[in-house]
């Protein structure tokens, strides 16, 4: 069994033998080829008339029963399960040349995988494995490791790919932003001989130039990618924002923040604003526990209870305010409109003026005054008209 894994040379032309071979009965550890033996090859004190005998120790079977491999095409199976890898069936069987694709996979998945030598070997590789210990936080928050993942596929049918002039499988466009920036090294032509210094500067600026374009060109495949601009722009809705309705301030700092956008995936920069706004939750609330802790409140129940008072406190004064508004509006009204007017001298605000709504026009009227009260209004109107008259003449 030890002779099956050891390289036989032939004595005479020094060449490997692999299958059958010749061993000299008279000459010790003198085994040759077929090719010399037929030759008749002499060497030393070796003649071709010597007893012998054929050898063949890879023809031997070494696990038996039906079908069996011999101990070459075993050799041979491993080294192209080394050299190829495992799920390589195709290419192992090319080199065994003996085996079938199908034949090469039972007979390793039954003998070194499913078989014994399997059940010894990988369960001692499987012992001896190290154990991994899960240190990460919880798959949340901006330390979560799926932030770094693969930027998701483009979101797109057919039919906008084909609008958009998006080939999916390249992952490129047909028309590519700044389609120019080509034309900068089109026409360059290197020449370390005839070119001097100052136009092998600047052909290398202009190749400088052509670079930066071209990251600006990736910068803006991959935010449209990472962002799901296409998706937006044909559905006209935004898929990753929260679906609860944002209040101002949170747009505006939204608005503020978008400008980091461009160094940040989509996903980095929104658990960055949500790590933003849930510090300012934080220190809000920080800053209610610190004034009820003044206010010598120690316990929830006594929290609530304060909040409830003091949203009653605004209440009755916010009415209190309302009530005195409504006064001076019709004080204010009576100063402006109707000030020196004798009917208006000794009214209270409620009875004295009247507002009703004729035809959707507000239409304001007095109450009815005596006839003589009126008649002496009357007089006096007319008493002011000649002053203004009289007035005006003699200024004119």
């Amino acid at each position: 069994m030890a002779d099956l894994f050891c390289k036989v040379s032939c004595t005479y032309c020094q060449d490997e033998i692999n299958g059958l071979r010749v061993q000299c009965c008279v000459c010790p550890d003198f085994e040759t080829c077929l090719q010399c033996f037929s030759s008749g090859a002499e060497i030393g004190t070796h003649r071709n008339d010597h007893a012998y005998k054929f050898v063949d120790h890879c023809a031997v079977s070494i696990f038996g029963g039906r079908g069996t491999w011999t101990g070459r095409e075993e050799l041979q199976l491993l080294d192209a399960m080394e050299h190829y890898g495992f799920g390589n069936w195709e290419f192992v069987s090319r080199q065994i040349e003996t085996r079938t694709a199908e034949e090469v996979k039972d007979e390793y998945l039954r003998r070194f995988l499913e078989g014994n030598i399997g059940k010894i070997t990988w369960t001692e590789v499987a012992n001896n494995r190290p154990i991994l210990t899960e240190h990460t936080v919880e798959d949340k928050g901006p330390l979560s490791p799926t932030i770094m993942s693969r930027l998701p596929p483009l979101d797109a049918s057919p039919e906008e790919a084909t609008q958009l002039g998006y080939m999916s499988r390249r992952d490129d466009y047909e028309r590519e932003f700044d389609m120019e920036s080509e034309q900068l090294v089109s026409s360059l032509q290197l020449n370390t001989f005839e070119d001097s210094d100052i136009e092998i500067a600047l052909k290398l600026a202009q190749v400088d130039m052509y670079i930066r374009r071209l990251r600006e060109r990736a910068r803006r495949k991959r935010m449209v990618r990472d962002y799901q601009l296409v998706a937006k722009f044909f559905t006209n809705q935004r898929k990753n924002y929260n679906k609860r309705p944002l209040t101002k301030d949170q747009r505006e700092f939204r608005d503020r923040m978008r400008v980091f956008s461009q160094f940040l995936t989509s996903g980095e920069h929104e658990r960055l604003i949500q790590s933003i706004e849930k510090e300012q939750e934080l220190r809000h609330r920080l800053s209610e526990l610190f004034k009820y802790r003044s206010l010598g409140l120690t316990t929830q129940d006594e929290a609530i209870h304060y909040e409830q008072h003091a949203e009653f406190q605004r209440q009755q004064k916010a009415a209190r305010v309302n009530r005195n508004t409504h006064v001076n509006r019709h004080r204010l009204y009576q100063f402006t409109f109707h000030l020196g007017q004798p009917w208006l001298r000794n009214v209270t605000p409620g009875n004295s003026i009247k507002k009703r709504k004729k035809r959707g026009r507000p239409k304001f009227h007095r109450r009815k005054i005596h006839v003589a009260s009126r008649r002496r209004i009357r007089e006096l109107q007319l008493q002011q008209q000649q002053l203004r008259r009289q007035h005006h003449e003699q200024c004119s």
